[in-house]
């Protein structure tokens, strides 16, 4: 699904003929699960100023996730941003300013101290890189049943596309120094 947003926010910038003032590279990892391996190796390779990261959380109002241990996330109710020591404080302003100007339902959610996403191998890359975490809530996570409130997907490649627009220049990356 993290694919799948990306892309389409590819192609609205494409579509709607959007130029930013940055170069963007819009890329899909593999082994996020085994170790954060693909998103090293492209933190390595393209050394980004900014990374906005998307992923999939807990629906906690799925059965059997327990609400006190992993937060009060549900589908239907917005993409989660993501509060963790490798989530840059600014750069989640941006987004969430966004949101709220662009009235995007978000909800929020907090780690202690990893992820457990590609954004801890981007925020901790190349000297550190300011990044942010935009989660798509998922029932059934890691099962052949995986299901997306179809609001929260058209949620998060909004989220993305306004807040990639919100950037104004490059200028703006001084913004985000760590």
């Amino acid at each position: 699904m993290g694919g799948f947003c990306i892309a389409e926010v590819a192609r609205l910038l494409h579509e709607n003929k959007k130029k930013l003032p940055f170069a963007l590279y819009i890329v899909n990892s593999v082994q996020e699960e085994v170790g954060l391996q693909g998103a090293t190796m492209i933190a390595d390779t393209i050394k980004p100023h900014v990374a906005i990261v998307t992923d999939v959380t807990h629906d906690t109002h799925t059965p059997l996730v327990n609400i006190k241990k992993n937060g009060d996330v549900k589908g239907g109710l917005g993409p989660s941003v993501t509060y963790a020591p490798a989530v840059h404080n600014k750069l989640l302003d941006l987004i969430i300013t966004t949101a709220e100007k662009k009235k995007i339902k978000i909800q929020r959610e907090a780690a202690a101290r990893r992820t457990g996403t590609d954004t801890d191998a981007f925020a901790y890359s190349n000297g550190g890189v300011p990044s942010a975490l935009i989660s798509l809530p998922l029932r059934y996570m890691h099962t052949t049943v995986e299901m997306a409130h179809k609001d929260d997907v058209e949620g998060v490649i909004k989220l993305i596309y306004e807040s990639l627009l919100n950037i104004k220049n490059n200028h703006d990356f001084k913004y985000f120094k760590i």
